[in-house]
């Protein structure tokens, strides 16, 4: 989509007026967090010197770049393939979420959200992500390693040995919903940037949408 609103692709079957809806949203909220950031990034440049101000990298890439909208039912994350050109991920979120609205936004730069490391492996962890604290415990002890977690021995404990014998899947499912969707939108952005650049599109203004 464009940021004022414009549906351009999207996948099927879809509702089309709940989609219309989403769009609607996305711009708004969109162009509320540009706005915000282009003033703070205007209040910044003015508190500096008109020299160093010129020569900061940092205030010149503070452009956003993603955003990320959760609601209770599903969660959207929004990124900016080109000035003028919007990804929009709709994923859905795990039965029963406690969660509230919540919107995050990211300039370039910007720390990951949510944080691309799972968890620490506390014992609930090990079950979420298929590995049952007792298997892993049985393997330590087969190994000659330590079971006592925080133990002074400089041998590894349980948990350092479940994280070995964890595959990537199960660290991102230790990450939640949201880090799985992350990492899909990444992997798209990636993917549909280097096309675009391969062949050398570019997104027009808004403005010549009718």
């Amino acid at each position: 989509m464009s940021p004022n609103g414009t549906l351009l692709a999207y996948s099927v079957p879809v509702d089309i007026k709940d989609l219309r809806d989403q769009a609607a949203l996305i711009s708004m909220a969109w162009k509320e967090h540009e706005e915000a950031i282009a003033s703070k990034l205007s209040h910044d440049q003015a508190s500096l010197d008109s020299d160093i101000a010129q020569s900061s990298s940092s205030l010149s890439k503070s452009t956003l770049e993603t955003l990320t909208i959760e609601f209770e039912a599903n969660n959207l994350i929004v990124r900016a393939l080109q000035p003028k050109l919007l990804l929009v991920l709709v994923g859905g979120v795990p039965p029963g979420r406690n969660a509230s609205f919540k919107i995050t936004p990211e300039v370039h730069g910007d720390p990951r959200y949510p944080h691309s490391e799972a968890p620490s492996s506390k014992e609930g962890s090990l079950k979420t992500a298929g590995i049952h604290p007792k298997a892993v415990s049985d393997i330590a002890q087969e190994e000659g390693f330590t079971i006592i977690e925080g133990a002074t021995s400089p041998k590894p404990s349980v948990l350092s040995i479940a994280d070995s014998h964890m595959s990537q899947r199960d660290r991102d499912l230790q990450g939640g919903a949201l880090h799985i969707q992350r990492k899909k939108i990444d992997a798209m952005t990636d993917y549909i940037r280097r096309d675009f650049d391969s062949k050398g599109f570019v997104m027009p203004d808004d403005s010549m949408f009718p």
